[in-house]
Parts: structure tokens; C-alpha cells; sequence
């Protein structure tokens, strides 16, 4: 059985960066490398500008310190005069930061950048960062807490809104072709030239494979909008198609559901563009209409004491109000609001607007339906700006209610169309036919309810 290899640090013997020309190019690139990332966090920042969620903005730092602390490891190097100082830059994780980067740079939607993960034991499925509610990020429930460092992995890439996980190994085709080689002996392979046809290889020793097992366990004990993550195993410098041997090994990580991307299939390096910042990072504002459409609970959050002042548990409570006052605490929801209703047209129902009166009305307080006449009475004495100062007077977070917030919502009738003909011609047939099956599934008697464990 042979131990696990560290294949984000490329091996000695296939360093290229030990002279010194080569070692002034490895500066350079490293230097280069540092201010796109520097780049992608200017990024960060403009899209999340404002936005009531700020740790998106933080997804490039553990990779943004890697990189910091290479370079100034290489930089002591350069100038050393320790005769192990070359062994220490070709041993430098440089290039394996920037395989993550180069797939960070092929990724979309991008949640986390070098990202501990827990590595179980899984007594259930944890919830994993990611985007829950659309465009909203959820950090998850995964990151190990101080004291399970132990019980922890690295994701380089957690992309495609969390639903796809990406591990970088910048192992060669020479390094895999010693550790298999090196694994057919401590198995007891026969060399007395016996043929091996029929038989299955096992490669489950191999560290490579151990890896991608690992991965895979891993992201099965995981999950994000009720999936768990794709995972997917990059190999920048592996080249597929030249060993037969490392061929089938590759085949056998794919058997057990990892995905293996090879230098074959990478896309070629991408400049650094908006555009391309725009797909690996999209502004979480991109589908928010020019008009929204305001519910019930979202007037009853706006009007609520609760959202807009500090209030004390009373023993009188009810669980719910008590977890609301806790949650206020800890993540206010009237900023969050505000940061996405900003000066967008608003508009709510007749029904909901009437829920709100209700509301306020039959169990208000004195401040709560002075909100609610702010947000919705129709007076033509009040002016826009007017409502908005009486409401931040309302609030601890005045700060937080922006000036181009479009007071009053207007009130709208919606009368929906009952014929049934009116909107089936605009679903496929497919859809339709989903839809006839959850509206009306007596209609069809094959549609019987699972059973437990089914």
C-alpha cells in the first residue's frame, strides 16, 4: 500500500525553473498571476457593490494568499544564497496555482476558490456553499470548524452555482506511470511475462485514484438545491491517448463518477476580460426586473418593528417571533431589501395590499402603521422623498434605505385569465402535460404515490 502523494507540488525531477533566466520568468508569471486575481477581486467588489450579501466578495482570498505567500517564498529564493534555495524553488507550488487559476478562469458562476470542504464521517448529507435561491449564496453548512482541520479537503473550484467541484493535480504522465508501477509491486503483480488478459485491473492503491474516491465519497455526502456536486478531477499535464495503461486508470476514476479532465480536453488559456469576469463571477443583480412585484411578506417584513428596531424577547413571545428576533440580530432584513429593491419600479397586488391593512390594523403598533400608510397610501401631499425620510425616522437602519427607493408601491388589480386554453397554448407539450399531472391526478390512475423507501 503506498501513501498518499501531494500532486499539487510538481516533482523534482520535472522542474524546469532552476536557472536563473528561468527563475526571472517564474517571478514574472507569478507577479502576472497575482494581479489577475487581484483583477477577479476588484470584480468582486463592483458586483457586489452594495448588495446585501458581502462574503461573495471573499471567495479569492485563500487562493489570493497562496499565490501572496509563493511569491514571497520565491523572492527570498531568488536571492538566497542557501544551497538548497533551488531545490526549494523547483519544488514551488507556482505551478500548481496557476492550473487552479486557468480552470478557475474556464469556470462559471463560481461560489468559493480553495475551499476546505468536511471529508466526513457523514451521518447526513450536509448542505454545501452554493446558490439556494436564485442568485442568493449560501455558504452551506460544510466548513470544518477550528478544531476538525483534520477532517477536511481542499475544493480549487466551487463553480457552477456549487453544483460542480473541481480538484487540480499537476501529476505528469511520468509521475502516475512510477506510482502505478511502483503499486504493481506491492500488489504481488507477476513479471514473468504471464498474460493479465480477462483480467480487471484494480487500481484503487494508486494515490491518484485514491484521490478521486475520495472526491467522489466526498460529494455524495453533500448537497445543494437537493443534488450533490458534480465532481471533477483537472490533470493540466496528464495527456490522454499516449499511455494505454494510464488510459484505463483514468477510465476507472471516470467508471466511479469522477469526472477526468485531461490537457486534451482544457480549454487553451483565456485572456482576462470583462466578459470573461462576468461568467466566472455574474452580478447577482443580472435578473432582478426594472419592475417587481411585492408579496404580502415582503410589505409585512417592511412594515414590521421587528425589521426596524431592536426588540427584546418577551416571555409572552411565540417561538417564531423569538427565531425572528434572533435571525434580525444576526442578519437584518431590511438592508437586504433595500439593496434589491433600489430604485426599481414597485408595484404589489390589491390582495396583498389588503393582507398588509389587515395586518396592521388588527394587531399593529403605532409605528408599524405609520410604515404601512408610508409604503402604500396613495396621497398626492406626500411627497416621494417625504415618505422615504419619514420611513428612515422609523428605522435603525436609515442609513441603509436608499434615496431613489420608488415610494409608494403602487397597487395594481390582477384579474387572471380562468380559461385554461389561454395559457396551454404557450407550454410545450411536455410541460403541459407535467402541469395536468400535479393539477389534476386523478385524471391519470398510473400516477400512483411512492412508498416509503421507494
Amino acid at each position: 500500500m503506498t501513501t498518499g502523494v501531494d500532486y499539487n507540488t510538481p516533482m523534482d525531477d520535472e522542474s524546469t525553473f532552476t536557472t536563473g533566466p528561468h527563475k526571472t520568468d517564474m517571478l514574472v508569471r507569478a507577479k502576472g498571476l497575482q494581479a489577475e486575481v487581484e483583477q477577479f477581486a476588484q470584480h468582486l467588489a463592483d458586483v457586489y457593490e452594495g448588495y446585501f450579501q458581502e462574503f461573495p466578495k471573499n471567495m479569492h482570498l485563500s487562493l489570493y494568499h497562496d499565490v501572496l505567500s509563493e511569491i514571497e517564498n520565491l523572492e527570498n529564493d531568488i536571492n538566497s544564497e542557501d544551497p538548497m534555495a533551488t531545490h526549494r524553488i523547483s519544488s514551488s507550488n507556482l505551478p500548481y496555482l496557476h492550473a487552479v487559476w486557468n480552470t478557475a478562469k474556464n469556470s462559471k458562476n463560481i461560489v468559493k476558490l480553495r475551499h476546505p470542504v468536511f471529508s466526513g464521517p457523514f451521518k447526513h448529507r450536509i448542505l454545501a456553499p452554493g446558490v439556494r435561491i436564485r442568485d442568493i449564496i449560501s455558504q452551506g453548512g460544510s466548513e470544518p470548524k477550528r478544531n476538525q482541520s483534520s477532517r477536511s479537503v481542499r475544493i480549487d473550484i466551487i463553480c457552477d452555482g456549487g453544483l460542480s467541484w473541481h480538484k487540480v493535480s499537476t501529476i505528469t504522465n511520468r509521475r502516475l506511470l512510477f506510482d502505478m508501477a511502483k503499486e504493481a509491486v506491492y500488489c504481488g503483480d507477476s513479471d514473468d511475462g504471464e498474460s493479465t488478459d480477462g483480467v480487471t485491473q484494480d487500481f484503487s492503491d494508486v494515490p491518484l485514484v485514491k484521490v478521486a474516491k475520495s472526491l467522489k465519497r466526498i460529494a455524495q455526502g453533500h448537497r445543494i438545491r437537493n443534488l450533490s456536486p458534480t465532481p471533477n478531477l483537472v490533470l493540466p499535464r496528464i495527456s490522454e491517448g499516449e499511455h494505454v495503461e494510464i488510459d484505463k486508470l483514468l477510465n476507472f476514476c471516470r467508471d466511479m463518477g469522477v469526472n477526468i479532465l485531461c490537457s486534451n480536453a482544457t480549454p487553451p488559456r483565456l485572456l482576462l476580460s470583462q466578459d470573461l469576469l462576468h461568467e466566472m463571477a455574474p452580478s447577482p443583480r443580472r435578473n432582478i426586473t426594472p419592475e417587481l412585484n411585492i408579496d404580502a411578506s415582503v410589505l409585512v417584513a417592511l412594515s414590521s418593528d421587528i425589521s426596524h428596531s431592536r426588540e427584546e424577547i418577551q416571555p409572552w413571545f411565540g417561538q417564531s417571533q423569538k427565531d425572528h428576533i434572533e435571525l434580525e440580530k444576526n442578519s437584518p432584513i431590511t438592508p437586504q431589501l433595500c439593496s434589491l429593491l433600489g430604485d426599481r419600479a414597485l408595484v404589489c397586488t390589491r390582495e396583498a395590499a389588503r393582507s398588509l391593512v389587515r395586518i396592521v390594523h388588527a394587531m399593529g403598533t403605532v409605528t408599524e402603521n405609520s410604515r404601512a400608510h408610508v409604503l402604500l397610501t396613495p396621497d398626492d401631499s406626500i411627497t416621494r422623498e417625504e415618505r422615504i425620510e419619514t420611513l428612515r425616522l422609523l428605522s435603525i437602519h436609515c442609513d441603509k434605505i436608499p434615496s431613489c427607493l420608488q415610494l409608494p408601491i403602487r397597487v395594481v388589480d390582477f384579474t387572471p385569465d380562468l380559461n385554461e386554453d389561454s395559457y396551454a397554448a404557450h407550454l410545450s407539450v411536455p410541460i403541459w402535460e407535467k402541469l395536468e399531472v400535479l393539477t389534476q391526478p386523478n385524471l391519470f390512475p398510473t400516477c400512483k404515490p411512492a412508498r416509503n423507501g421507494n
